[in-house]
C-alpha cells in the first residue's frame, strides 16, 4: 500500500502540478508526482547566520548548501442531520434538553495529548489554532446564532471577581533565542518535539524537520495547502492539508509513504489509538485509517459543524466545531453517547481527566466542567472574551489561556480561581506545563515562562511577529513559531 491513495479511485479529484499561490486557497500540486523545489533557509544562531539551500521533492527531500553570510535577512457544509430518539442533547447553559434535533448520519495502546512536551509518552498535539483576526479585532464567530440565554445566566464562577497580576508590569527577564530559522511560511499550528527533532507545520503547506540543536532542516515536504499540526508516531509523521489530503511521511527522510483523500479539509492533527489513526475532516466526517498502510477501517459523520478538534479518551471520541458545540462517541463504531452546547462555537478540544471533561467556549466566553460520560455539567468560569484552546489540568488546577489575555489557574473540582496572570495581548494558544513552570503565547508576539505556583513570570521572550500557536518543551528547550515563518529555539 506504499505511496498509493488509499481512498477508492471514483472519489480521487484532479491535481494540476502548480505550487500554493499568494491567493489563500491552492490549485493543489500532483501529489502522485515527483517534483523537486528549492527554498533558502536561514538560521541565525547567536551572532553568526547561515543560509542553507534545501531540496525536496515530494518523494524524498535532502539538505545540501554550505554555510554562508546571505545580504540581508470556511467552508462548513449543509449536509441534512438525521434525528435519532436516543441522543442526549445539552444546551448552551449545560442544562438538559431531551429534543434530538441532531445526529451522526452514520482500545488499547492509546495515544494521549501532550501539550507539545516531549518527555510525556505517546503523544499527539491536537487542536488547530486559529489565525490572528484581521484588524485587531475579536475572533469572527457564530456568536449570533449562540444561545441567547447562556449569556444571562451567572455562572458559578466569574473572572472579574479576583484581579491578578500583570506580566507586563512583572519586571521579568528577558531571555534570547538559542537559535531561530525561516521555515518558508506562517507558523499557526503548534509544533512537535520528537526525537531531537522539531516537526513544523506551515500556511502554505511545508512540513519541517528541524534538528534541534542548530535550526537547520533536515528534510521538508509540500502539500497542497496550509497543513495543521504533525502527528509523529512508530517512525511516521501524519499531517493532513486543507485541501482534504492525508499524508504519512517517513520521520528520518520525509518520503512518503502512503496518503489517504477527504472531502473536506484536514487541520485537526490525527490521533492515534492503538493500530488505528482517527482522521477528523472540517465538515465533522471521522476516519479510522490503518495508521500503517492508510486502510479505511471506520468512517462516521459527527455533527460537529466546521470541525476543529479531536480528541479521544478512554473509549469516547469527542470532536467540537465552531458551528456548534462539544460531541462525544463511542471510539469503536462512532454512535453518539452525548452533545453538549450545540448552539455554542468552541475551537479547542477537552481535556479529560478523572472523569471529568474541561473544555472552553469562544462565543460563551467561559470554562465549563462536564461529567466525561453523560456531559452534565459540574461547574461553569465566566471569562471575558472567547477561548480558542485546549484547557490543561494537571495535580487539581485547570490552566486556560484565553483571548482577554489572561492566562487562569482555576481550581479543577471547584471552579474558582488560584491565580490569573494578564500577558497584555489575546491568547490563542493552549498553555504548556512542565513540572515547575507554565509556558504561554500571545498574540503580540511574546512568550511568557510563568511559576505554576503562583503564576508569576520567571522569563519572557518577543518574537519578531504574533505567535498564535502554542510552544512546545522539549529535553533541550521550548519551540515556537510565529505568523512571520520564523522559529525560535529558547531555553528551558
Amino acid at each position: 500500500m506504499k505511496d498509493e491513495n488509499t481512498r477508492h479511485p471514483a472519489n480521487r479529484r484532479e491535481f494540476d502540478a502548480t505550487l500554493p499561490n499568494d491567493g489563500g486557497e491552492s490549485d493543489g500540486i500532483d501529489v502522485s508526482a515527483t517534483g523537486e523545489f528549492q527554498f533558502d533557509q536561514v538560521v541565525t544562531r547567536g551572532d553568526t547566520t547561515v543560509s542553507r539551500s534545501v531540496e525536496w521533492s515530494f518523494e524524498c527531500s535532502e539538505t545540501s548548501g554550505d554555510a554562508a553570510e546571505p545580504d540581508a535577512e470556511s467552508e462548513s457544509t449543509d449536509d441534512e442531520r438525521a434525528a435519532r430518539e436516543d441522543v442526549k442533547r445539552f444546551v448552551s447553559d449545560g442544562g438538559f434538553d431531551s429534543g434530538p434535533d441532531f445526529a451522526p448520519t452514520s482500545k488499547s495502546g492509546r495515544m494521549a495529548p501532550d501539550g507539545g512536551v516531549e518527555d510525556r509518552d505517546n503523544s499527539f498535539e491536537t487542536g488547530r489554532v486559529p489565525t490572528t483576526p484581521e484588524s485587531g479585532g475579536e475572533p469572527k464567530t457564530r456568536a449570533e446564532l449562540a444561545d441567547e440565554s447562556s449569556a444571562n445566566d451567572s455562572p458559578t464562577r466569574d473572572s472579574s471577581d479576583f484581579s491578578g497580576r500583570t506580566a507586563l508590569d512583572a519586571g521579568a527577564d528577558s531571555v534570547r533565542a538559542r537559535w531561530y530559522a525561516q521555515v518558508g511560511g506562517p507558523v499557526e499550528t503548534a509544533p512537535i518535539v520528537r526525537d531531537g527533532s522539531v516537526y513544523v507545520g506551515t500556511e502554505n503547506g511545508f512540513v519541517c524537520n528541524i534538528d534541534h540543536r542548530d535550526g537547520v532542516s533536515n528534510w521538508l515536504f509540500q502539500a497542497s495547502n496550509a497543513v495543521g499540526t504533525p502527528g509523529v508516531e512508530n517512525g511516521l509523521t501524519y499531517v493532513g492539508d486543507r485541501s482534504g489530503n492525508l499524508f504519512a511521511l517517513d520521520s528520518a527522510s520525509g518520503a512518503r509513504e502512503w496518503w489517504f483523500e477527504t472531502d473536506a479539509g484536514l487541520k485537526v492533527s490525527p490521533q492515534l489509538l492503538g493500530d488505528d489513526l482517527y482522521v477528523a475532516a472540517r465538515d465533522g466526517q471521522v476516519f479510522k485509517l490503518d495508521a500503517e498502510t492508510g486502510e479505511e477501517r471506520l468512517s462516521f459523520r459527527s455533527p460537529a459543524r466546521a470541525l476543529t478538534s479531536l480528541r479521544i479518551a478512554g473509549d469516547t471520541l469527542y470532536a467540537t466545531g465552531l458551528d456548534g458545540g462539544l460531541f462525544a462517541h463511542d471510539v469503536t463504531d462512532g454512535s453518539e453517547q452525548f452533545r453538549f452546547a450545540p448552539s455554542l462555537a468552541i475551537a479547542g478540544a477537552p481535556e479529560v481527566v478523572d472523569g471529568t471533561a474541561y473544555v472552553g467556549t469562544v462565543d460563551g466566553n467561559r470554562v465549563y466542567a462536564l461529567d466525561a460520560e453523560t456531559g452534565e455539567t459540574k461547574w461553569r468560569f465566566r471569562t471575558n472574551a472567547g477561548i480558542w484552546s485546549s484547557p490543561v489540568a494537571v495535580s487539581g488546577i485547570v490552566y486556560v489561556g484565553c483571548a482577554d489575555g489572561n492566562v487562569y489557574a482555576l481550581d479543577a473540582r471547584e471552579g474558582t480561581v488560584r491565580w490569573r496572570m494578564q500577558t497584555g495581548a489575546r491568547v490563542w494558544g493552549s498553555p504548556v506545563l512542565t513540572n515547575e513552570l507554565v509556558y504561554v503565547a500571545n498574540d503580540d508576539g511574546m512568550v511568557f515562562a510563568l511559576d505554576r505556583a503562583d503564576g508569576h513570570v520567571r522569563w519572557q521572550f518577543s518574537a519578531q511577529d504574533a505567535l498564535v500557536a502554542p510552544p512546545a518543551v522539549g529535553r533541550d528547550g521550548v519551540y515556537v513559531g510565529d505568523v512571520a515563518g520564523t522559529v525560535y529555539a529558547l531555553p528551558q
